[in-house]
């Protein structure tokens, strides 16, 4: 069985669309962060919506469907507001928010015989945490895990596969290694063997969507540019 986990695609639909021309799937799992940063936050829900068999509420979903904080890194706190504001909100209807209320903080199931824990952040923190690999380490160890073959995780926006146990297959829609590339992890239940993948994409209609929403001069408009280049 071939399972594509994909998380953080943030409103990016061309990322999206090729996500899903590049693979054939028995299954989907979305790891959280539908919304925010990007310019098409209706049209990717649609997309993601259409392409996933699991999928876990992230924190900017949670932020987008109730109106609180989304609690992100302090040098993307900014810019999340202003996204949220500005062209999340205003582009998603009364049922799109209901659709990303409907998102479960976590999903406890079995795939192929074996037992899967999915959520956005942590285990831990299931909207707010961060999985690095220390805290990748204190819950490896955690007795209240130990039954899970795999813990899937996203919100960091890198790649990771720790102790065979723990996936985060990075982001889909807004890497923050350098590499504009955005990423997606297979799990190949058969092989019992996880690929890390990346890929190009049409990022230059991305950024002229973005470039029609935010002014040219804006600061926001300078912060986003390593993230699509």
């Amino acid at each position: 069985m071939k399972v594509i986990i994909y998380s953080d695609i943030h409103a990016n639909l061309e990322a999206m669309k090729e996500v899903i021309k590049r693979e054939k799937f028995d299954i989907a799992i979305f790891l959280g962060d539908v919304v925010d940063y990007g310019p098409k936050p209706a049209e990717t829900l649609d997309l993601v919506m259409e392409n996933m068999d699991y999928g876990v509420m992230g924190n900017h979903d949670y932020a987008a469907a109730t109106g609180e904080d989304c609690n992100c890194a302090p040098d993307m706190h900014d810019l999340s507001e202003f996204s949220r504001k500005e062209v999340t909100l205003p582009s998603l209807s009364s049922e799109d928010l209901k659709r990303l209320s409907s998102l479960k903080e976590f999903v406890d199931t079995e795939i192929d015989g074996r037992k899967i824990l999915m959520t956005h952040a942590s285990p831990n923190n299931h909207l707010f945490g961060y999985l690095f690999a220390t805290e990748a380490e204190m819950v490896w160890k955690d007795k209240r895990y130990s039954s899970y073959d795999l813990i899937m995780v996203g919100h960091t926006h890198f790649q990771m596969l720790y102790r065979n146990k723990i996936i985060n297959p990075g982001s889909a829609g807004q890497p923050r290694d350098g590499d504009w590339r955005p990423m997606y992890a297979i799990w190949d239940t058969d092989a019992d063997e996880v690929i890390f993948k990346r890929f190009k994409y049409d990022n230059n209609t991305t950024w002229k969507q973005i470039k029609e929403i935010i002014p040219e001069g804006s600061p926001y408009l300078d912060q986003l540019r390593k993230f699509y280049f």
